[in-house]
């Protein structure tokens, strides 16, 4: 049983499921007529490619392939056909193709050039090496895309009853938005208005998975409010029946001004007398924020469940090599 597993295992390798990405990096036909110089950058490791033909003519007398300055990789001599050869970079840095003709008549060549590796550097030069001979290997972070993720939050917090004004009906429920965050979606709920609200959710965003709506997007959602957080058409169970509260999206300074009794501060949404709300919001994004809470109940204490999803949309970067004149 191991000897099979490690067979397969070396099969994969061998059958190049795990094999390093090919670039073509350069295909030229000219007309050679004394030497012909044509630059390039690779990086160490880089496995590369050279094709080379003699279309018309006789003779080539040399193709050399040089490691800048005078590093020698691989030359041949009297090419009168067409030959291939495969060479490993030994270190960051230009390379020089030289194609040098021989003896009268008419030639043409075409050489072909392919680098086979995982790094990112770019092999064009794009100045002159023989007016610029030095230069420098360099590194650079370049964006290669995005990750989208999700990240839920939920949570619960007991509001007292006022009691005729005896109590504080006044408390928070605190949350931290997440680095890069781009849209998020909440369910605020009472008691047993906000789990019938859940359930009902739920069972509409099955129906949606079942008809495949969730198919095509880039990253599944697991509940109803990640879905429609995500932009889903889910319509989401709100309610004003029942046990209500009202409540206050704010930030932190305003917060301790509610939380000290003051009616006047400043809030990205406001919403009274609901048992059940969701609302999906584009601002604010990233930070730590709060539910202001408020029970108008005269006696009984409320018990309110906050979820929260937030999408996040991270950028991804890569180090890419690069060579530039000193």
């Amino acid at each position: 049983m191991h000897k099979f597993i490690w067979t397969f295992i070396f099969g994969l390798f061998a059958g190049g499921i795990l094999a390093q990405p090919t670039t073509q990096v350069a295909d030229q036909t000219f007309k050679v007529d004394g030497i012909h110089e044509f630059h390039y950058a690779f990086a160490e490791g880089d496995q590369v490619t050279l094709y080379i033909q003699l279309i018309a003519g006789r003779r080539l007398k040399t193709v050399e392939i040089i490691g800048l300055p005078d590093n020698t990789l691989f030359r041949s001599y009297e090419l009168d056909t067409a030959l291939t050869k495969t060479i490993t970079i030994p270190a960051t840095g230009a390379y020089l193709l030289r194609v040098t003709e021989q003896g009268m008549g008419k030639k043409i060549c075409r050489f072909t050039l392919a680098r086979t590796g995982f790094s990112k550097i770019d092999t064009r030069i794009g100045w002159d090496m023989k007016q610029q001979p030095g230069f420098q290997v360099l590194r650079r972070q370049i964006r290669t895309g995005t990750k989208t993720e999700i990240h839920s939050v939920s949570g619960q917090v007991t509001v007292t009853g006022s009691s005729m004004g005896i109590r504080n009906n006044r408390t928070s429920y605190r949350f931290e938005l997440p680095a890069n965050t781009v849209r998020w979606a909440y369910r605020v709920g009472v008691s047993q208005s906000v789990q019938e609200a859940r359930q009902r959710d739920a069972a509409q965003f099955n129906d949606l998975i079942r008809k495949g709506s969730t198919k095509l997007m880039a990253i599944h959602p697991e509940t109803a409010l990640a879905a429609f957080a995500l932009g889903m058409a889910v319509q989401m169970t709100t309610s004003t029946g029942g046990e209500d509260i009202e409540y206050a999206l704010v930030d932190p300074p305003n917060l301790q001004k509610f939380l000290d009794g003051e009616n006047k501060y400043d809030a990205h949404i406001w919403q009274g007398a609901v048992s059940v709300d969701a609302q999906r919001r584009y601002a604010p994004l990233a930070g730590s924020y709060a539910f202001a809470l408020k029970n108008n109940n005269l006696v009984d204490d409320v018990n309110v469940s906050i979820d929260i999803e937030a999408i996040t949309e991270t950028p991804l970067f890569e180090e890419e090599i690069y060579l530039s004149p000193r």
